[in-house]
C-alpha cells in the first residue's frame, strides 16, 4: 500500500507539472508573444491577389500604335491545381463548353511549368465568370482575373523588327530576379519587346484580402494599384515600312516567277533598311517572307509554330540585321577610301581595264560577265563597278605593305562599321566579320575541319579588295556604312527607339543620337567617290542606269551601288543595292539598303526596290527627324 501510495502521489505529481507547464504556455502566447501569434494568425487568414499590369504601348512616328495592350478577362489554372483537384476540370469543361481533350492539352503546354496558371478561356461567358466566383469550393483551383493580351495592330508590317511576347521562363525567371518579374509574367521574345522589356513591362498590383478558412473573401486589407509600362516611340514610320514589305514581297514573287530580268531565281528571301544619315534613326526595316505577330497572342499553335520554321525563307528570321552574306561590289566603298585616302591613288589615277587580270600565280580573274573594260579613274570605276580596277588595287595594297601596313582595307571597312558591334536596339544581331588573316586565323581554330590553316597571299587581298572572300555584312551593315558616307563621315549607332514616356505623353527619356566613330573623308576623296555614286544611277555606263531612267534627278539628289555576291553554294549570287540621297539642296535624308538572296544581279532584283522607295519618298516625305518631336508624322 505504501509502494502504491507514493507511485500515486508521484504521478499526481507529474500530472501537475504538466498542468502548470501548460498554463506557462498558454501564459506566454496570450501575453508574452500576443502580437507575434496574433499576426501570424491574420496572414494565415489572408489572400494576396496579384493584379495585371498593361505592357506599355510600341509607337511609329506620329503615334501610329505598333504593338498595344487590350484588358481581357481570363479563366486559368495551374497543372498541380488540376492535379489536386480531379473533378474541377470535368464541372469547368461543361460550363466553358470546351472539351476536357483541349483543357488537358492547354495545361500540357511546355510553355508553362506546373506551378503557373495556364489560361484556360479568354473573354468567356459573362454567366461562366458568375457561377466560378459564387462557387469557389466547386471550382478549387480555377483563378478568374482581368489580364492584357497583346495587339498588334500592323499585323505582318515590322513583325521582326517588333517581335512579340510570351510566358516568362525559369531562364529568364532566374536572370531577371532583381526586376522583381512573377512566374506568371508575359516577357518580350524578340525584337523591341524584348529589347525594351524592362521598360515596356509594367509593375504588378496587389490587394490583400481577409479571408475564411473556406477561402471566401471577408474585407479587403490593402490594394496597390497595378503600375501600366512605359510607352516607346520609335522612328519608325509606319507608312514606309508597309511600303517597303509590300515591295520586298512582290518582287520576291516576280523573281520566283522569273517575270523579272533576273529570269526564274530562287529568291528565298529579301530585306531592307533605311536610315537617316543625318543621326543614324532606322526609319524602315522590313524581312520577307514576314508572319502575324498576333499569332503568338495568347500563345501559338503547334501547327502555325511548325509552318513558320518549315516555310520557304524562314520568316521567324529579321534578316535586315541577321542575314550577313558576301557584300560583292558595295564594299568597294571601304576600298576606295582605303585607297584614296592613304594616298594609294589619287583621284586622277587611271587604270586601264582589258576584262580581266592576271593575278602573280597565274590564275587569271575576269569581270563580270558583259562587261567590256575601258580605261577608269576612281569615280568611273565605281560607276561602272570595274572588277579589274579593284582588283589591282587589292594587289598594290599587298605589295606596299611596309608602307601602308597589312590591313588599310578592313581598317577602312572597319571604321564604316562594318564587322563591328553597331550598338543598334535590336537583340540578336549578327554584327557581320571582313576578311583578314587574323579573322581566319580565328575561323580555323574555332573549326579546324570546316576551315583550312591561315594563310593571307596576294589573292586574298584581291578578294578582300572587291567584296568576296570571307567578309559577310548585313543590310543594316551598309545602310549605315554608306549612311556615314553621305553624311560626311560620322558613324552613329543605328536606332530604333526615339524616346520612352509615360501613358499620358509625358517623356521619361529621349533617345539621343550616338556618334560610334569616324571616317576621314577630304573633300577631294569624298568628292570622287561621290562622282561615282551618282554616276551608278545617272551615267549611261551605270550599273543601276536602267532602273533609274525616269527619274526626278531635278528635284532629288540620289546615289548609290549595285553589288553582285557570288556564293559557292547558292544557285543564284546574292543580289545587293545601296543609295543615298534626298531633296535637292537638303543633307541627305535617307540611306538604302536591300539584299535579295539567290537572285541574280544587284540591279535586276535590289535596285527595283530601291528605286520604288525612292520614287514613294518623292511623294510622301518625311518630316526631318534631327528637328522634329518622337511624335513627328510619318
Amino acid at each position: 500500500m505504501a509502494r502504491f501510495s507514493l507511485r500515486t502521489r508521484a504521478a499526481g505529481m507529474v500530472v501537475v507539472g504538466l498542468f502548470s507547464l501548460l498554463a506557462v504556455r498558454l501564459w506566454s502566447i496570450q501575453v508574452i508573444h500576443r502580437r507575434r501569434y496574433a499576426s501570424a494568425a491574420v496572414a494565415l487568414s489572408q489572400r494576396v491577389i496579384t493584379e495585371s499590369a498593361p505592357r506599355g504601348t510600341i509607337e511609329a512616328r506620329g503615334g501610329a500604335p505598333l504593338a498595344t495592350d487590350v484588358s481581357v478577362e481570363e479563366v486559368a489554372m495551374s497543372r498541380q491545381s488540376a492535379l489536386a483537384h480531379p473533378g474541377t476540370l470535368g464541372r469547368l469543361s461543361a460550363l466553358l463548353g470546351v472539351s476536357m481533350s483541349g483543357l488537358r492539352s492547354e495545361l500540357a503546354s511546355n510553355q508553362y511549368y506546373s506551378y503557373q496558371a495556364v489560361p484556360l478561356a479568354t473573354n468567356p461567358p459573362p454567366a461562366a465568370l458568375v457561377e466560378i466566383s459564387e462557387h469557389p469550393r466547386a471550382f478549387a483551383g480555377v483563378q478568374v482575373r482581368t489580364t492584357y493580351e497583346r495587339r498588334y495592330p500592323a499585323g505582318g508590317v515590322a513583325a521582326q523588327v517588333i517581335g512579340y511576347v510570351g510566358p516568362i521562363n525559369a531562364s529568364e525567371l532566374k536572370a531577371d530576379q532583381r526586376y522583381g518579374y512573377g512566374p506568371n509574367a508575359i516577357v518580350g521574345q524578340s525584337g523591341l519587346e524584348q529589347y525594351y522589356d524592362h521598360q515596356l513591362q509594367g509593375h504588378l498590383g496587389q490587394k490583400t484580402e481577409q479571408v475564411t478558412a473556406a477561402g471566401t473573401a471577408v474585407k479587403t486589407v490593402s490594394v496597390r494599384p497595378p503600375r501600366p509600362g512605359d510607352t516607346l516611340v520609335t522612328h519608325l514610320s509606319a507608312r514606309l515600312d508597309t511600303q517597303l514589305q509590300a515591295d520586298l514581297a512582290n518582287e520576291l514573287t516576280a523573281l520566283r516567277a522569273g517575270t523579272t530580268s533576273s529570269g526564274v531565281v530562287p529568291a528565298p528571301w529579301g530585306a531592307g533598311v533605311v536610315i537617316d544619315p543625318q543621326n543614324g534613326a532606322v526609319l524602315a526595316m522590313a524581312s520577307s517572307p514576314t508572319y502575324n505577330n498576333n499569332d503568338w497572342v495568347p500563345a501559338i499553335s503547334q501547327a502555325t509554330y511548325t509552318h513558320l520554321v518549315s516555310e520557304l525563307g524562314s520568316p521567324l528570321n529579321n534578316y535586315a540585321v541577321v542575314g550577313a552574306e558576301e557584300p560583292g561590289s558595295i564594299f568597294k566603298l571601304a576600298t576606295a577610301t582605303a585607297a584614296l585616302d592613304n594616298g594609294l591613288i589619287s583621284p586622277g589615277f587611271t587604270y586601264h581595264d582589258p576584262g580581266y587580270f592576271t593575278l602573280p600565280t597565274g590564275q587569271v580573274l575576269t569581270d563580270a560577265p558583259g562587261d567590256s573594260g575601258g580605261t577608269f579613274n576612281i569615280s568611273s570605276a565605281l560607276s561602272y563597278s570595274s572588277d579589274v580596277f579593284f582588283y589591282n588595287l587589292g594587289e598594290l595594297f599587298y605589295q606596299q605593305q611596309s608602307r601602308y601596313g597589312p590591313t588599310p582595307i578592313q581598317n577602312a571597312a572597319h571604321a564604316y562599321g562594318m564587322g563591328v558591334p553597331s550598338g543598334i536596339d535590336l537583340p540578336n544581331v549578327d554584327n557581320g566579320q571582313v576578311d583578314s588573316l587574323a579573322l581566319r586565323r580565328s575561323l580555323h581554330a574555332a573549326a579546324p575541319s570546316v576551315f583550312a590553316p591561315a594563310s593571307w597571299y596576294v589573292g586574298d587581298n584581291v578578294e578582300l579588295a572587291f567584296g568576296q572572300g570571307e567578309t559577310l555584312v548585313t543590310p543594316l551593315e551598309m545602310a549605315n556604312a554608306y549612311a556615314t558616307f553621305a553624311n560626311g563621315g560620322t558613324r552613329y549607332a543605328p536606332q530604333i527607339g526615339a524616346a520612352l514616356e509615360t501613358p499620358s505623353g509625358k517623356v521619361i527619356r529621349r533617345i539621343a543620337p550616338k556618334v560610334t566613330g569616324h571616317v576621314s573623308l577630304p573633300p577631294a576623296v569624298d568628292q570622287a567617290m561621290l562622282a561615282g555614286f551618282q554616276g551608278a544611277l545617272t551615267s549611261s555606263i551605270g550599273t543601276a542606269y536602267a532602273d533609274f531612267q525616269g527619274f526626278n534627278f531635278a528635284k532629288w539628289n540620289l546615289a548609290g551601288k549595285t553589288g553582285t555576291a557570288t556564293i559557292t553554294h547558292a544557285g543564284q549570287p546574292v543580289s545587293w543595292f545601296v543609295a543615298f540621297g534626298g531633296p535637292k539642296g537638303q543633307p541627305a535624308r535617307y540611306a538604302f539598303c536591300v539584299e535579295i538572296d539567290q537572285a541574280g544581279y544587284g540591279a535586276d532584283a535590289a535596285a527595283p526596290v530601291v528605286r520604288k522607295l525612292a520614287d514613294y519618298l518623292m511623294a510622301h516625305p518625311l518630316h526631318h527627324l534631327a528637328l522634329a518631336s518622337p511624335h513627328a508624322t510619318g
